[in-house]
């Protein structure tokens, strides 16, 4: 019987539960992702990038599980505000508190488990999709790599299901100890938060100093090593809470005595926010560090993706070297844009190889000219071939040409006539460089399968930019894979976390939007009001994230080798995923506004 009454309750409210079951649904896919390559040992260890970056998978794994954690408390609020008048109902016709308690149990656990169970099943899909989308624009190849892992499924269902229990004790043991007359009126009830000048001024004062601190943590992760994070975690979390509440009431409190609060609804809304915002002091906090997380991962990934392609021609004088070139190579050079290009002949003979001095004096090899502080690529330089047998052929740049799948060759500059007489194997090696890495990457890549598929052990084989930027995209890659990851899972998780905070609060503004329609007000005012008080709650942890993010990368500058920034590119960055998350506003917005006004127009 309960059975059937649970079931008739989550169907005559489906349009509400319809949203708490997305919600749910999507955190259970993104924690089995991210479960699915945290858990996947064979994973790990057969991706060297990855295995690097174990240390970063176990703290987010952590840090993903308190989120969810928190998220499933949030949505359980919101379910628990949309049932309790019903609850409260069920026992003035005679319901005891025992009966309506289990209903309430069966209730939450049924939505949970089909949450989960389709949550695993969406997770699936992404797996396999999201993340293949994810390692073709990297380039990367990982192998060992699975959509379908038991032990990812095992761990999600445990956490969800386990989560979904406790949540449904929680709940019973809630309206055991609450009284029904508390429940028919749990919607009116208000919270009148008090400023107090002096205490606030503290808080700020002390908010201001623990973000400074955790900051300064930040730019100098190279003096304070690994203490440098969980130092800037605590105190910018303190930081951030203190702050807002010392200042976002006082805010509110002072635009209320504005002439722009008397205008059409913005004294409602303010006084929408006096009531509501306190409660979401530590909610904004948490969405604010998320937000930053979020968007620090991202950049970052994002950063060393965009930024490789243009620091490759620090790494050599030369985009690619190609010994003995073929007809078909020729085909493809003809496709590059050239800036430089050169021919020498080689003659191998045990460790040494040889070259021809008259070849050098027509075609004198390029080597890299660096500003003094060696940072900066200036230019390319050509030394006299005197100067070049003393120096230049012990430049790794040079005797990098001379190198095959056996190993090193020690490199000689002959005369034209001793390389006449010289014995060995006769071979020639092209170096190229072309005018844009980026624009000749695809016939670069096609011209280097081809020359390391010349030699036995193609590992060896360190020649040119090119095969410089595949050794740099493999070492980073996975850093730029975990960063994609994480901060497309952390934005939907807080973005998911708020809009469920907001939306808990949509059943007891019913009746104040019914009041405002009934005196005249019209439903465009009040979308209009509704939207700029969402606005409101999602823009204040987005501003802090910001300014989180951008004290936050410095930690990044000692990891990055010049001239790689993390500040480079940030602006298309942080356009792309602000505007995900104000996608997520648009979503909690048409949410809450489903819930609230359609009531208020019936009458």
């Amino acid at each position: 019987m309960l059975g059937k009454l649970a079931l008739a309750g989550i169907k005559n409210r489906r349009r509400d539960y319809l949203v708490l079951l997305a919600g749910l649904t999507m955190s259970a896919a993104i924690f089995y992702m991210f479960a699915n390559l945290a858990t996947n040992q064979a994973f790990i260890k057969a991706n060297a990038a990855i295995r690097s970056a174990n240390v970063i998978f176990g703290f987010g794994a952590v840090l993903l599980i308190i989120i969810t954690v928190v998220y499933l408390m949030y949505a359980n609020s919101f379910l628990l505000s949309m049932r309790q008048h019903d609850y409260g109902l069920f026992m003035m016709l005679g319901a005891t508190r025992k009966r309506v308690g289990q209903l309430v149990f069966l209730e939450t656990l049924i939505l949970g488990t089909v949450a989960t169970a389709i949550g695993i099943g969406l997770g699936l899909l992404m797996s396999k999709f999201l993340v293949g989308f994810l390692l073709n624009l990297l380039g990367l190849h990982l192998v060992h790599l699975t959509s379908f892992y038991v032990p990812a499924i095992l761990a999600t269902a445990v956490l969800y299901v386990g989560l979904f229990i406790l949540a449904s004790v929680f709940n019973l043991f809630r309206l055991t100890r609450t009284t029904v007359l508390k429940l028919l009126h749990s919607d009116s009830e208000a919270n009148q938060p008090q400023v107090k000048p002096g205490r606030q001024f503290i808080q700020a004062i002390l908010g201001i100093l623990s973000l400074a601190v955790g900051y300064w943590a930040l730019a100098n992760i190279k003096v304070l090593m690994m203490s440098a994070i969980p130092l800037a975690l605590v105190t910018i979390t303190i930081g951030t809470y203190l702050l807002f509440k010392a200042t976002i009431l006082m805010v509110i409190r002072q635009l209320r005595r504005t002439a722009w609060s008397k205008k059409h609804l913005n004294g409602f809304l303010l006084g929408q926010l006096n009531f509501r915002v306190y409660n979401y002091t530590r909610m904004l906090t948490i969405v604010s560090l998320l937000f930053a997380m979020a968007l620090g991962a991202i950049t970052v990934g994002s950063g060393y993706h965009r930024q490789l392609p243009r620091v490759v021609d620090h790494f050599s004088g030369y985009s690619v070297a190609l010994h003995n070139v073929s007809g078909k190579e020729e085909k493809l050079i003809d496709q590059l844009h050239i800036a430089h290009q050169a021919t020498y002949t080689q003659k191998r003979q045990g460790k040494v190889v040889a070259y021809n001095a008259a070849e050098f004096e027509r075609q004198p090899f390029e080597q890299q000219r660096f500003s003094k502080n060696g940072q900066k690529l200036i230019g390319y330089d050509t030394q006299s071939l005197k100067t070049f047998k003393k120096s230049g052929i012990k430049e790794m740049d040079f005797m990098a040409l001379a190198l095959n799948g056996a190993g090193p060759y020690a490199p000689q500059i002959l005369s034209a006539s001793q390389f006449k007489q010289q014995k060995g194997t006769k071979m020639t090696v092209t170096v190229i460089r072309v005018t844009n890495f980026t624009r000749d990457m695809a016939v670069l890549k096609k011209l280097n399968k081809i020359e390391t598929s010349r030699f036995v052990q193609p590992a060896y084989m360190t020649v040119g930019s090119y095969q410089s930027f595949e050794m740099m995209t493999g070492f980073f890659g996975g850093f730029e894979f975990i960063g994609y990851f994480l901060g497309i899972a952390f934005l939907a998780m807080l973005a998911s976390c708020l809009m469920f905070k907001i939306l808990s609060g949509a059943p007891g503004d019913k009746q104040r939007y019914r009041m405002l329609f009934k005196i005249g007000v019209r439903q465009s005012k009040m979308r209009q009001g509704i939207a700029k008080e969402i606005g409101i709650l999602f823009l204040i942890p987005g501003i802090m994230g910001v300014i989180d993010v951008l004290f936050g990368l410095q930690m990044f500058k000692p990891l990055m080798a010049s001239p790689m920034s993390p500040y480079l590119g940030i602006g298309s960055t942080f356009l792309i995923f602000i505007g995900l998350y104000v996608i997520y506003y648009f979503i909690t917005l048409a949410l809450y506004w489903r819930i609230v006004l359609p009531q208020a127009t019936n009458d």
